[in-house]
């Protein structure tokens, strides 16, 4: 299965993510955090939701080079404020053997549900 995953940072109002099932069943799932998170941080939570509910296997997609480029060792993490959720969401892919995935900001099923309600 594939989860399309998406973060948009604090806006003035909120933060926010999305998450998207390739099959659409259950999901989208938009979560509203009314913390001034980091575009960054929000895509780590959106991964890590993506994660939670995986099933061992699967794939994560995400727009966020900088997000898969850390999780899949091609980045180091520098900022402080992201690393307890660069733990977490390794520890979660490695547990069930999952797959994170760049795609281009236009092909994000997520982020498509992002821009609807801006």
């Amino acid at each position: 299965m594939i989860w399309y995953a998406d973060g948009a940072g604090w806006d003035g109002s909120c933060s926010r993510y999305a998450v998207v099932r390739q099959d659409s069943r259950s999901y989208p799932t938009l979560k509203v955090e009314f913390g001034e998170f980091t575009n960054n941080e929000m895509e780590y939570k959106a991964a890590i939701y993506a994660a939670q509910n995986a099933e061992a296997g699967d794939t994560i997609k995400l727009d966020s080079e900088l997000v898969c480029n850390q999780v899949n060792g091609n980045y180091k993490v520098r900022k402080g404020n992201l690393k307890p959720l660069h733990e977490k969401l390794k520890r979660l892919m490695l547990e069930k053997n999952l797959k994170i995935e760049w795609v281009p900001r236009n092909q994000n099923k997520a982020g498509k549900v992002l821009e609807r309600i801006k």
